[in-house]
């Protein structure tokens, strides 16, 4: 049989011209199966593009308070008759001095809108301090030395990490709170009726 298909073949009259067209048969279904692949991956991308995206959850609208201490105060350039330099006008401890959440309780069960964090954090002794907060694991904030609210919060548990860190140092600590949020109950009207 193998003696057959040797003698068949060499008796072919171009030999080089039957293998490229056999050859070129062959790739035409494979270039069939790009094209094919390639419009469905097209018509996929347009259909993405074209419906409406799924709806997400309620945002969470984070309201920033400043203090009145917390306005840095206007600088005024004084001519000095000394150029040496000077050293700050206070001296202050260089850690995190103390400092706790006041405000949501531990566990506390929170009822008006919107919760307000309050953070206790005396500077005198020790030097100034800021803080990056995050609710439920999600992204830290900037950072902040003044209080700060959640609005739109859904009900239910959540959990408050506050970081703080020293503004003169690389001191940082780290507060936890665990608090609960429940919408108040709407008073249920009373049926009356007209004579």
């Amino acid at each position: 049989m193998l003696e057959k298909f040797k003698d068949w073949y060499r008796n072919l009259p171009d030999k080089k011209r039957y293998i490229e067209f056999v050859t070129a048969i062959l790739t035409v279904p494979v270039l069939i199966t790009v094209i094919i692949s390639n419009v469905s991956r097209i018509n996929e991308d347009k259909k993405a593009a074209n419906t409406t995206p799924a709806p997400t959850a309620e945002k969470i609208v984070i309201i920033t308070q400043k203090d009145e201490n917390d306005m840095p105060e206007p600088t005024k350039a004084l001519p000095s008759e000394d150029p040496s330099p000077t050293d700050t006008p206070q001296d202050c401890k260089k850690q995190i001095g103390p400092i706790k959440i006041s405000s949501p309780k531990e566990e506390e069960i929170v009822q008006k809108e919107p919760v307000c964090v309050t953070i206790d954090y005396t500077v005198g002794e020790y030097c100034a301090a800021a803080w990056s907060y995050r609710l439920d694991n999600s992204g830290w904030s900037d950072y902040t030395s003044g209080s700060f609210c959640f609005s739109s919060l859904p009900p239910g548990k959540h959990e408050l990490d506050v970081r703080v860190q020293s503004v003169v140092s690389d001191d940082e600590t780290t507060l936890e709170r665990t608090f609960y949020y429940q919408i108040k109950d709407a008073p249920t009207p009373n049926p009356t009726s007209n004579p």
